[in-house]
C-alpha cells in the first residue's frame, strides 16, 4: 500500500510540475488556469483507483468490514452501513483536493463564491454522493444474491426507471436545490430569445436565467430535461456580459440540441453503455474470482471486501469508455455550432461570444489531442472559432 502511494505522489507531483512550468499553454487571458484545471483533472482522475487499493490491502478497514459482518447478519444492513462508511471516508479524505481547486479557482479570478455558500453546496454535493454509492453496493448485493450470473442485467433493469426519473425532474427539482432559477427578465433581448426559442418548439415559460454571478464571472447555457420539464437555461454572467447578438448566437446553439434531439440521443446513448459497462464489469468480476481472489485475499464474491475491488473495476470501465462518450458530446456541440452558424445572419457577434466565453473562463483554448479525448465534451473554443470564420 505504501509503494502505491509513493508512485501516487510521484505521479502528482509531475503531473503539476509539468503542468505548470513545461506545458505550453494556448489562452485568451494572463492566467495559466487552463493549465492548473488540466492538472487538477489528472489528478483526481487517479484518485478514485488510489483510494479502493488503499482501502481494500488496509488491515484497518479491513478489521472494521469484518466487524461489520459479525454484528449484522442481514446483508441488506451490512450494505447500508458499509455504503455510508466508504463513501464518507472517501469524500473526507478528497476534501483537501477539492479545497485546493477552490483555493485555485479563487485566486485565478473564476470563482468568488463565499466560503460558507462553497461549504453548504459541498456538503449538499457530498450527500448525493453517499445517497448514491450506498444504493448501488445495497442494489449489487441484493441482485448478487438473487440472481448469481445476471446480477448485472438485474441492476441494469432496476436502475432504468431511475434514472429517467431523475432526467426528468432534475430541472424542477434537483437543480433549484443549487442555484436560484428565475424567468428571463422583459425587454428586447427576452423577446429576441422567446422568438427563437418558439420558432424550434420551446415554450417562453422553459426559458430560465439562474443566478451565477454570486459564485463565478465565466459565461455559460445549456439545456436540460425531458418532455415537458425541457428548459434552456442561460447564466446571469451570459446575459449580462455579452452584447444582444452574442447572447443570440449562444441561444441558437442551445436550441439546436432540442431540434436536434441531443437531449434524448444523450439519455438513450447512457442507457446503453451502461448496459456494455455493466455486462464488462461482471465479465470482468468473475474473471478476478477466477483467477487472482486468493493473491489479493478475496474469499466469497458476496462478502463487503469484494465492494472495493468491484468498485476499483467499475471505476477503470468507466475511464476506459469515456473518450467515446467524450467524442459522441463533442461531436453532438459540433452540430450545434454549425447549425447556429446556419440560422445566424452576422456571424461577428458569433466569434465574439466564444472569444468572450474563452476570455471569461480563462480556458486552455487549444490544448492537445490527447488532453481533449480524455476529458473534453466541447471541442476547443479555437476550433470553434475557426469553423464561425470559415462559414463567414
Amino acid at each position: 500500500m505504501r509503494r502505491v502511494l509513493l508512485i501516487y505522489g510521484a505521479y502528482v507531483a509531475l503531473i503539476w510540475i509539468y503542468f505548470s512550468f513545461f506545458y505550453e499553454l494556448d489562452t485568451f487571458s494572463q492566467s495559466r488556469f487552463g493549465a492548473y484545471s488540466h492538472a487538477y483533472y489528472f489528478t483526481t482522475l487517479a484518485f478514485p483507483w488510489v483510494f479502493l487499493w488503499c482501502w481494500h490491502n488496509s488491515k484497518k478497514t479491513a478489521h472494521i468490514t469484518e466487524r461489520m459482518e459479525e454484528r449484522w447478519s442481514r446483508r441488506w444492513v451490512q450494505s447500508i452501513f458499509f455504503g455510508l462508511f466508504i463513501s464518507v471516508i472517501y469524500l473526507l479524505v478528497k476534501l483537501p483536493l477539492d479545497v485546493l481547486w477552490y483555493g485555485i479557482a479563487q485566486a485565478n479570478g473564476v470563482n468568488h463564491q463565499p466560503i460558507l455558500d462553497w461549504v453548504l453546496e459541498w456538503l449538499l454535493e457530498a450527500s448525493f454522493f453517499i445517497a448514491m454509492i450506498t444504493a448501488m453496493i445495497f442494489g449489487v448485493r441484493l441482485f448478487m444474491g438473487k440472481f448469481e450470473k445476471k446480477w448485472w442485467l438485474a441492476l441494469w433493469v432496476s436502475t432504468l426507471p431511475v434514472v429517467l426519473f431523475i432526467v426528468y425532474i432534475q430541472p424542477v427539482v434537483i437543480d433549484p436545490l443549487f442555484e436560484t432559477f428565475q424567468p428571463l427578465e422583459s425587454g428586447p433581448l427576452k423577446s429576441s430569445i422567446v422568438e427563437i426559442a418558439e420558432g424550434a418548439g420551446i415554450d417562453e415559460s422553459n426559458i430560465y436565467e439562474v443566478n451565477m454571478s454570486e459564485k463565478t464571472s465565466s459565461f455559460n447555457a445549456y439545456v436540460t430535461g425531458l418532455g415537458n420539464q425541457k428548459r434552456i437555461v442561460l447564466w446571469d454572467t451570459t446575459l449580462n456580459g455579452m452584447k444582444q447578438d452574442e447572447v443570440l448566437f449562444i441561444l441558437a446553439h442551445e436550441v439546436a440540441h432540442y431540434v436536434k434531439h441531443h437531449v434524448y440521443i444523450g439519455v438513450f446513448g447512457y442507457i446503453a453503455l451502461s448496459f456494455a459497462v455493466l455486462w464488462l464489469l461482471a465479465k470482468a468480476f468473475s474473471f478476478v474470482f477466477h483467477n487472482v481472489k486468493h493473491r489479493i485475499g478475496l474469499q466469497n464474491r458476496m462478502n463487503l471486501r469484494s465492494i472495493p475491488v468491484l468498485l476499483l473495476l467499475a471505476s477503470l470501465l468507466l475511464f476506459a469508455t469515456q473518450p467515446l462518450s467524450l467524442y459522441v458530446s463533442r461531436e453532438m456541440e459540433r452540430s450545434a455550432d454549425q447549425y447556429a452558424i446556419q440560422h445566424t445572419d452576422n456571424l461577428d457577434p458569433a466569434l465574439e461570444s466564444y472569444r468572450s466565453l474563452a476570455v471569461q473562463s480563462k480556458s486552455d483554448v487549444s490544448p492537445p489531442s490527447w488532453i481533449v479525448w480524455l476529458r473534453y465534451t466541447h471541442p476547443p473554443i479555437k476550433e470553434r472559432i475557426e469553423r464561425i470564420r470559415k462559414n463567414k
